[in-house]
């Protein structure tokens, strides 16, 4: 959850009116950010979001939003009953309405509708609120409501025909917003999608149609994939070196085993992190890849690696690189 928590409430600051109008299903007028943190003895309660919601018919309402991924410690209703306690005393006299954006799987069983009885069929204290369950929202649902900014919340929904889906939520979004608004928006897009083919179809789209200029946010989100891929890469290529420096160890001598293992898993580390890099630029560049191409690319010797990482810059489709592996032999 925390690699999405922080981006969610970035979409609500571009997108809060659109979301206030989907969650209450009326006109909305103005939203404006409220008290996220409820101070009470004896703690203080930190919400996700609070937003304070004029519609237009002029009533204002007070908006709790959550999002809550998969590993909750603590049940989400149960949460949701303290927050509105104190959202209640907070902002007396105020329309109050809670939201939880499910992600993930989580929240399955979660209706919004809750209840403590203190015998069958007497409610001591009863509560509800608006539960959306992203992951299982599907994506043409999320087009259907008409509300360009909300999709950027694509990438947790469930995609049926990827291309064509990610297509329309990326002309829509650079429609609705232009200049450093519409790239924040599509950056955010990106970041929102979890699946990795996914995201590397989507940035291949933007970058076809759109030309997304090389934005701080899109070059950290960029920096984070590759990041990853090259760690992953190098700590497979120690753990290989590892093993086989401890086999030889015992057939040659531990010390002389010890610095052959070393050396391996660096060199290894290192011919495996570019290999995932280059993989990623590949995708990036040509969408997702076949995996008979994938198996050509690993055999590359690494000359061959270095010239297919000069030549990807060129590539569109997956048709360039196959061209490219034929011509290599």
């Amino acid at each position: 959850m925390a690699a999405t928590d922080h981006p969610l409430k970035r979409v609500v600051a571009l997108a809060g009116l659109d979301l206030a109008a989907w969650v209450l299903g009326q006109a909305v007028q103005t939203v404006e950010a409220g008290q996220g943190a409820l101070l009470a003895e004896p703690e203080i309660l930190d919400t996700d979001l609070v937003l304070r919601v004029t519609l237009a018919t002029g009533e204002e309402v007070i908006l709790h939003v959550e999002f809550q991924g998969p590993g909750s410690k603590r049940p989400m209703p149960l949460r949701v009953l303290e927050y509105q306690a104190r959202l209640a005393d907070t902002y007396r006299g105020k329309w109050l309405q809670s939201v939880v954006f499910y992600l993930g799987g989580a929240g399955a069983s979660d209706t919004g509708e809750h209840a403590v009885y203190t015998r069958p069929g007497t409610i001591a204290v009863g509560w509800n609120y608006v539960v959306i369950h992203l992951w299982q929202l599907l994506a043409e649902d999320l087009l259907a409501l008409d509300r360009p900014a909300l999709l950027v919340l694509i990438g947790q929904t469930q995609i049926g025909q990827p291309v064509a889906t990610l297509t329309a939520a990326v002309a829509r979004l650079a429609q609705h917003a232009k200049g450093v608004e519409r790239e924040r928006l599509l950056t955010e897009l990106l970041i929102l999608c979890t699946d990795k083919e996914i995201a590397a179809m989507a940035e291949q789209i933007i970058e076809r149609d759109y030309g997304l200029p090389e934005t701080p946010m899109m070059r950290k989100w960029r920096e984070q994939g590759l990041a990853q891929g090259l760690a992953q890469g190098l700590a497979q290529g120690r753990e290989e070196g590892r093993e086989e420096g401890r086999e030889e160890g015992r057939e040659e001598g531990r010390e002389e085993g010890r610095e052959e293992g070393r050396e391996e898993g660096r060199e290894e580390g290192r011919e495996e992190g570019q290999l995932a890099v280059l993989v990623r630029q590949l995708q990036r560049r040509c969408g997702p890849l076949p995996a008979a191409l994938l198996v050509q690319v690993q055999h590359l010797d690494p000359a061959q690696r270095l010239d297919l990482a000069e030549a990807v810059f060129d590539f569109t489709r997956v048709a360039d690189l196959e061209a490219w592996l034929a011509q290599v032999g």
